[in-house]
């Protein structure tokens, strides 16, 4: 034999022998006096520095361990660390059984929640201040897997208040909170704020999504421009293990959804990258059917003490039509045959942070954003056939610096650029150029006095067109093909301000007030029936809550809330079609108020296998007219949600409610059925989503389930004309190793 083929054949041998001896390393971390799973804590083999994390279930693993002794550390915040001795012998898998014990000896409470608070705001400087925590809500990815979401907008069913609008028109879908809408909550992706967003979250897959954060009071300042109606912040998976996992479901209307990922981490950098699709028929006879196929990932990189860099990547592209509305809705809508082929969004953002030390750290945010829409109109009275582009890009740089003046106060400041631009124009202004500049300055502060926390901040926001032809406040709305548009121009600008506090009663429980004032501006496009502009509205938003945390993972909140409108922007039920066939609705200014109060419950972990929640809000609209507030029956007085989720051993079932009280519209109704009925009653309705699962293989954390979405068949609608869809039955498979 050749001393090169001997060579080989030993180092063939020896690789054989090292993958025989090595052997997998799982288990389960629990809470030693309630036996809940705990969940991110830290499991570290030595020597070796070999780690990985848990997941919600307590669960970990460790792959390719060599045979021999071992000392396992396992920590988590809030218990005592655990350090033991384990044997790993060739050829036998080890599964582990770890409990950690409470650690009761606590620094002192104002200590734990002034360090924590002050760390945050320096660490991640995009937070929102701690007085916005009773009106904040988490939606985690265990959170979306159980609800069997499949998009963005699927996730936020169940967030307090919230209030989806489905319809078949260019925006499919719209979320908000309270009731509150035009303007709608705003949209953002890792911190970073998106303009033109409405169109996308209910194509976004939510597979590569490690939480959605809602911020429903009207404060939300540091982390987007929000319009005074709060925040939706989508933050993308970050890797913390190397991770295989398939998705597979398939159900009624012949829908879909299909997700592929791996994700890794090598030291100092972690990666992401997911493909998949969804789609479906639709409802019989009236369209809908959609073909969308997505693609994503993620780069993230600690380059020493100091820097650290990510980039994320987000690609959707296919088509969908347009739902055809049934009565009471006007015939104008049900006689076309509306379509998006292609449609196109792509993405792309990176984030650089330098953190020179505890008492500064500085953050610059780019973002890019490119959608590409074609859009088809065959109108059945007429047989005319209309094509056009509905373009649009935007560019975002944001730049935040984080002080600490002193050991008790925190300054932010930042400042923002966007430019957005739509060369054919956009959805109902299509053929009308818009170019838009978007600049934005921030400021806050947070101060800790013992106990308590104040917080305020101060953002102003300016507009310069280059062009828009949205609408012309020296033109007539009559004929908007011939306006003439606004050119080289300063909006008015626009102002928001804060103030908040927050009282620590312990470590458990705490109180949290915030209140918000300023200025909401009409769309852009927005007219009256004058065919003028509506005037700004200004806004103020109270909120009182108290939050108290109960066990490991159990929570309950209350709060109470006012948003009072002067001049607030609604939309008349009115419209005044273009000469291409296109509906411009129509809006007026009065003065509104909404209050009411939300309550929130979210158990620990019961019988080590159940865990509950349930949310209602109570809200009464109110709108002036003739001096006197009537009320106003465009918006729900009650918005309730419930759910109970059960895992033991294998089985999993999970169980949600959704209720939305009775409300009226005119949006797309017939003139005659308006004239002779008045307003369209929707709303008043209780849906039931169930999800069953079975664990098959725990190794590879193959999961079966089954779905039934919309148990009692209900066919309710938010949108006049536009049902739902029924009961949709679907089953599939997810697999994780």
């Amino acid at each position: 034999m050749k001393r090169r083929d001997f060579i080989m054949t030993c180092l063939l041998l020896m690789f054989q022998m090292t993958l025989m001896a090595q052997v997998d390393i799982d288990g389960f971390i629990k809470n030693k006096g309630t036996t809940e799973p705990l969940e991110n804590a830290n499991v570290v083999l030595m020597p070796g520095g070999q780690g990985t994390v848990s997941d919600f279930k307590g669960y970990f693993k460790l792959k390719n361990v060599e045979s021999g002794e071992y000392q396992l550390k396992v920590s988590v915040v809030g218990y005592e660390t655990l350090i033991q001795t384990i044997t790993v012998k060739e050829g036998a898998e080890k599964r582990l059984q770890i409990e950690l014990i409470q650690d009761n000896k606590r620094l002192v409470e104002v200590d734990i929640f002034e360090n924590l608070y002050k760390n945050q705001l320096v660490q991640l400087p995009l937070s929102e201040p701690l007085s916005l925590k009773a009106t904040t809500s988490h939606v985690s990815k265990d959170d979306i897997q159980k609800q069997g979401a499949v998009t963005v907008i699927d996730a936020l069913k169940y967030v307090p208040g919230g209030w989806t609008e489905t319809r078949g028109r260019k925006v499919k879908q719209f979320f908000s909170v309270r009731g509150q809408k035009y303007p709608y909550p705003s949209y953002s992706i890792n911190g970073i704020w998106q303009k033109e967003f409405h169109e996308t979250p209910y194509f976004l897959s939510s597979a590569n999504i490690e939480e959605i954060k809602i911020i429903r009071s009207s404060a939300a300042l540091v982390k987007s421009l929000s319009p005074l109606v709060g925040v939706i912040d989508i933050t993308a998976r970050k890797p913390e293990v190397e991770t295989f996992d398939v998705s597979m479901k398939y159900g009624s209307l012949n829908s879909y959804h299909s997700e592929l990922g791996y994700s890794n981490v090598h030291n100092n950098v972690s990666y992401t990258a997911r493909v998949g699709s969804f789609g479906t028929d639709g409802p019989d006879g009236r369209n809908g059917a959609e073909r969308l196929w997505n693609a994503s990932g993620n780069f993230n990189w600690t380059i020493n003490s100091h820097w650290d860099w990510s980039f994320n990547l987000m690609y959707l592209t296919g088509k969908r039509e347009l739902v055809q509305p049934i009565a009471p809705a006007d015939e104008k809508f049900s006689k076309r045959q509306e379509e998006y082929d292609p449609i196109k969004t792509l993405w792309l953002s990176s984030k650089l942070r330098y953190k020179k030390s505890d008492r500064l750290t500085s953050e610059l945010d780019i973002s890019y954003t490119g959608r590409q829409a074609h859009y088809i109109n065959n109108n059945l009275a007429s047989g005319a056939l209309s094509e056009m582009n509905e373009d649009d890009f935007e560019l975002t740089l944001n730049q935040i610096n984080a002080i600490k003046l002193g050991t008790s106060n925190t300054f932010r400041v930042g400042a923002l650029y966007n430019y957005w631009e739509a060369p054919e124009g956009k959805r109902f202004y299509v053929g009308n150029a818009a170019r838009v500049h978007t600049v934005s300055g921030v400021i806050t502060d947070e101060h800790v006095f013992g106990k308590f926390i104040i917080d305020g901040g101060f953002r102003l926001t300016g507009e310069y067109f280059d062009e828009w032809g949205g609408f012309s406040i020296e033109g007539s709305g009559g004929k908007f093909s011939k306006v003439n548009a606004i050119k080289d121009e300063w909006q008015s600008p626009v102002w928001n301000a804060t103030i908040g506090f927050s009282y620590l009663v312990n470590s458990k429980s705490s109180w949290h007030y915030s209140m918000a004032s300023g200025i909401v501006t009409p769309r852009k496009g927005a007219l009256n029936n004058e065919g003028v502009k509506p005037e700004n509205e200004t806004r103020v938003n109270i909120d009182l809550g108290y939050v108290r945390t109960i066990g490991q993972q159990g929570q309950v909140s209350i709060t109470g809330f006012l948003v009072n409108r002067t001049d607030a922007i609604s939309y008349n039920g009115q419209t005044i079609e273009k000469e291409n066939g296109d509906i411009m609705e129509l809006y007026y200014n009065s003065d509104k108020r909404n209050y009411g109060v939300e309550a929130e419950f979210k158990s620990p972990l019961l019988w080590n296998a159940v865990s509950m929640f349930t949310n209602v809000t109570w809200m009464k609209g109110e709108e002036k007219q003739d001096n006197d507030w009537v009320k106003d029956d465009e918006m729900p007085n009650w918005i309730v949600n419930a759910g109970v989720n059960y895992q033991k051993r294998r089985w999993d079932a999970n169980a949600y409610l959704h209720h939305v009280g009775d409300y009226k519209n005119n949006r797309f109704v017939s003139k005659s059925y308006l004239k002779t009925n008045g307003k369209a009653s929707l709303g008043d309705f209780v849906t039931l989503d169930l999800n069953v699962g079975y664990e098959v293989l725990p190794k590879y954390q193959m999961r079966l389930f089954g779905e039934v979405k919309n148990v009692f068949d209900k066919k309710y609608q938010t949108v006049v004309g536009y049902p739902d869809y029924g009961t949709i039955f679907s089953m599939g498979i997810n697999m994780k190793f």
